[in-house]
């Protein structure tokens, strides 16, 4: 079976899951809506590298036989089987890394409907999404697949780009978080020492305390590297029904930090308090204030806790199992073509 990605925020030389699967009946295809003219760097909407992509993937797959469309994120999808109902209909697809920060709404939510009926199936990373998605698009729940984030342990780079403190704590990711509710909780710790990498649109606005210092759009292998050197990772969501935060988890997870996160349905699926993670409710300050302060100690006990995330990440969260998804996948539509 040749599966053929569609996706616009990965690198140019993005290859996914080739690496790793070992099958030789499976063939892997890759378009990337990254801008590579300079009309596609100059207009921004609609997003022309977005619809070359898909339009390309889909092409592609009217000409092969034993091909399905895999495309990567919400808008993405929705590109793409536009272009697959009208090139290649019979030719299923997966929408896959389907997930929301905020829903879409109005005229937003009516077009993306539109757009994405007819896809087979969507591959979502919490079970909370499964029935979320299902019930605001009105797609039969069984169109919706759970599978845990998965990732290779994160490769830190050499530099660490945090001056000045010995310890500190540390709060990344750009989506989904309450950085409000973290700056307050830091104010009343000046003691503790933050770092925060964030997103320009996540922290807009927000007044942080002088124990807390901000990054905006690190790379990722400096992002890493502050994670690894910190004491332990912060994560603040929005409310208890985010469901963002899935990278930094596993990823904090597999470099062994102890974890203080808001608990919420979106992340229940990777966590339990006090067994890889502390949680927190959403919205109350005084809990993450006490949380923070249990966290910055860096005891023996929150030692064993990043030690047992990082045992629990490397059992549920290797990219084995979304291997495993896509030859189950590659058999079952083998057996359904004539």
């Amino acid at each position: 079976m040749h599966f053929i990605n569609s996706a616009d925020l990965v690198s140019q030389d993005w290859t996914f899951l080739q690496p790793f699967c070992l099958d030789r009946s499976i063939s892997w295809e890759f378009h990337v809506g990254r801008p590579r003219t300079s009309m596609e760097r100059i207009v921004r909407k609609p997003n022309l590298a977005r619809w070359r992509a898909a339009y390309q993937s889909a092409r592609c797959a009217a000409r092969e036989e034993r091909s399905v469309l895999v495309s990567h994120l919400p808008r993405m999808s929705a590109a793409t089987n536009l272009f697959r109902k009208r090139f290649c209909p019979q030719v299923p697809q997966i929408a896959f890394a389907f997930n929301f920060t905020d829903m879409p709404v109005k005229m937003d939510f009516r077009r993306l409907r539109s757009m994405l009926a007819g896809i087979d199936e969507f591959i979502v990373f919490s079970q909370y999404e499964r029935s979320l998605y299902s019930e605001y698009f009105g797609f039969q729940p069984e169109r919706f697949r759970f599978l845990h984030w998965a990732m290779e342990a994160p490769q830190p780079g050499p530099e660490n780009p945090v001056s000045g403190p010995d310890s500190y704590l540390c709060s990344i990711g750009g989506e989904g978080r309450d950085y409000r509710l973290l700056a307050e909780a830091m104010r009343a710790l000046p003691d503790v020492a933050m770092v925060v990498v964030a997103r320009p649109h996540s922290i807009r606005g927000i007044n942080f305390p002088q124990n807390v210092k901000v990054f905006t759009n690190l790379p990722a292998r400096q992002t890493w590297r502050i994670v690894q050197d910190s004491a332990g990772v912060v994560i603040p969501l929005r409310s208890d029904k985010t469901t963002c935060g899935h990278i930094t988890i596993v990823g904090s997870m597999l470099l062994g930090r102890a974890m203080v996160i808001t608990d919420s349905l979106g992340v229940s699926d990777y966590v339990e308090d006090g067994v890889n993670a502390h949680l927190v409710p959403a919205g109350d300050t005084a809990a993450m204030i006490a949380a923070v302060q249990g966290l910055s100690h860096n005891s023996a006990a929150m030692r064993d806790l990043g030690a047992r995330a990082s045992a629990r990440a490397r059992e549920k969260h290797a990219l084995s199992g979304w291997v495993s998804y896509f030859t189950e996948k590659s058999a079952e539509y083998e057996a359904r073509l004539p």
